[in-house]
């Protein structure tokens, strides 16, 4: 039985094509070609080699070049070789340069770039949701930033919002007469955020909140008893003078997210 080899050649990392074409040979079944893939290809040097190892294996080779000279010298080392070629880029990029007026940017490597981030921001969600309300996280010297405060003052919001931007966030609740978890003062201070808010608006808050649930009485709501919650809040805060403290009375969870990245880490993103 023939066997069949596919060279799949790109200067980036070759993997969107990769996966068209064992999209395509499912249509081809039982044909099980051998595939090769050639990432990161920037040479006139190294196409002309991977041509001629295609040539001797009698290959197919599909190439997605971000560069049109790159892709012009894939294609005349082909005809040269007579080897058979398919270029997944090409036609499309031309048809888009017609189509938006201009030229691209011919960078590759930019879908790859994006999967990437895709993939941080999930995995800073994941670390995110699993540090959610944690009185001591294990892990809590890999978060970015750590969010600290009394309960309803916007944690959980705030930690998923900052996640889905890219940044691994841990929340510890604090309650009168708690003090923090040790560990917590192992973490690089200038990444530890303390929130703070109005007497008024966390009793309108956690009223709201019991309200839901269906409770009448309980001392969470108390005027007085949020009244010690929040001085003790102060008193925690005051002894880590380089945390930053974040009054979140009255903001949108958009605007304490701004606030607090700008302040830590300026207003360039590190994505």
């Amino acid at each position: 039985m023939t066997e069949h080899h596919i060279y799949i050649v790109s200067d980036g990392t070759g993997e969107t094509a990769t996966k068209i074409t064992k999209a395509a040979l499912l249509q081809f079944r039982p044909a099980n070609p051998v595939i090769t893939r050639h990432s990161n290809v920037r040479s006139a040097d190294s196409i002309r080699d991977i041509v001629k190892a295609a040539e001797s294996q009698r290959a197919l080779i599909i190439h997605t070049f971000a560069s049109h000279v790159l892709r012009r010298e894939m294609e005349q080392q082909c005809q040269k070789r007579n080897v058979p070629s398919q270029d997944l880029f090409g036609l499309l990029m031309d048809r888009l340069r017609e189509f938006i007026g201009s030229p691209p940017s011919e960078q590759p490597g930019l879908l790859h770039q994006v999967d990437d981030n895709y993939f941080e921001r999930m995995d800073a969600l994941s670390y995110t949701v699993r540090n959610d309300d944690n009185h001591c996280p294990e892990d809590l010297q890999e978060a970015d930033i750590v969010l600290v405060g009394v309960s309803r003052t916007s944690k959980t919001p705030l930690s998923v919002y900052l996640a889905q931007e890219g940044w691994r966030v841990a929340n510890i609740p604090l309650a009168a007469g708690e003090q923090p978890c040790a560990e917590l003062t192992r973490v690089d201070p200038m990444r530890v955020v303390g929130l703070m808010i109005s007497p008024e608006r966390l009793v309108e808050t956690r009223r709201a909140r019991l309200s839901r649930l269906g409770v009448i009485d309980s001392s969470y709501a108390d005027p007085a008893h949020v009244r010690e919650e929040l001085e003790f809040c102060r008193k925690v805060f005051a002894a880590h003078p380089d945390w930053m403290v974040v009054d979140v009375t009255g903001k949108s969870v958009e605007e304490t997210a701004a606030e607090i990245t700008e302040r830590i880490f300026g207003k360039e993103r590190h994505l």
